[in-house]
């Protein structure tokens, strides 16, 4: 069964990205507001798909990512970044803590769901 872990502080994203994955049914999806739960579930959960935004509070997206991808050496947990931020120095940094994809919101839905969904 595919696990998707949605990561952002924001209560309207996390309604949001859930409900783009509502129907798929064998999909298990948890959510969290920050950084830090979310690394605490990782170990448990493996995830085989994160979106993760980068500014919270705590842990932001940048260190999460770098975190993930550290504990999971071999894992294959994709670790999609969302965030309100733009400048290619973000999106640089984003690749430089081992991110597989980089999505400036507002998001193309139909193009995350797709991305997600090939993930799987």
């Amino acid at each position: 069964m595919p696990k998707l872990m949605i990561v952002d502080d924001e209560t309207s994203n996390l309604d949001l990205f859930r409900e783009l994955f509502v129907d798929e049914e064998d999909m298990t999806i948890e959510c969290y507001a920050s950084g830090n739960d979310a690394l605490d579930a990782f170990d448990n959960s493996s995830p085989d798909v994160m979106i993760l935004d980068v500014m919270m509070p705590g842990k932001t997206g940048f260190e999460v990512c770098e975190e993930i991808k550290a504990k999971a050496k071999g894992s294959k947990t994709k670790v999609i970044i969302v965030t309100g931020m733009a400048g290619d120095e973000v999106e640089q940094k984003a690749r430089e803590v081992g991110c597989d994809s980089f999505y400036l919101k507002p998001v193309d839905m139909m193009e995350l769901y797709n991305e997600v969904m090939e993930a799987q």
